[in-house]
């Protein structure tokens, strides 16, 4: 944390250097698989992406990037048996200093940083009695937070007036062992490694 804060001090005059805007898409290579139920949450990430030049060959990145998250569980009881459903959009800003290797063409680099993820949706439930008349529905609206330390690594090569930069990261997600409602881990199964490829496209704003 201390080096994103001092990188961000260092950004303010990297503004007259370089400022590049972009997009980002992929997808995650790992998957959650709750203990009870199956997974509803969809692989794709994508979002906005800009970076910052800064001097020395690093850079600050800060990406915006949304996925739809989400499971269903079953609770089976004799006359007490419950379906519950849990939906949530994910928003992760992972914010991420780069270190740009100086090979020509290529331009290999590697990143480091935290990524908090806020969600927020709606849970589900239909509970089953006794009677096969006896059912109920319930909805109700809930948001919770997580973070993950982030490692990546890719390249980028122009093409015309774009840059293309596929890169693999790999983030390492706090799991609380007791987790409260404010977690994400409260209603979600996260898991703790989790891998992504990401394809980004960006372009100079200046």
């Amino acid at each position: 944390m201390r080096l994103i804060l001092a990188l961000l001090c260092l950004a303010i005059p990297a503004f007259s250097q370089r400022l590049i805007v972009g997009a980002e898409g992929g997808l995650r290579l790992t998957g959650d698989t709750p203990q009870y139920g199956s997974s509803d949450s969809k692989p794709y990430l994508v979002g906005p992406k800009i970076e910052l030049g800064l001097p020395l060959h690093f850079a600050l990145e800060v990406d915006m990037l949304y996925s739809r998250l989400g499971n269903t569980s079953y609770i089976p009881s004799v006359a007490n048996e419950s379906k519950i459903r849990t939906i949530a959009n994910s928003w992760a800003f992972p914010v991420l200093a780069k270190y740009r290797l100086p090979v020509a063409r290529t331009h290999p680099f590697l990143s480091l940083g935290i990524e908090p993820r806020y969600a927020g949706g709606r849970i589900h439930t239909i509970h089953y009695g006794y009677y096969p008349s006896d059912v109920t529905f319930s909805s109700v609206d809930w948001q919770a937070h997580d973070r993950a330390w982030v490692l990546g690594g890719g390249i980028g090569f122009g093409l015309w007036k774009i840059r293309i930069t596929p890169e693999l990261r790999y983030l390492r997600y706090k799991v609380p062992a007791s987790p409260t409602p404010n977690d994400a881990s409260w209603n979600l199964t996260v898991p703790r490694n989790e891998a992504q490829f990401l394809l980004g496209i960006e372009w100079p704003a200046r």
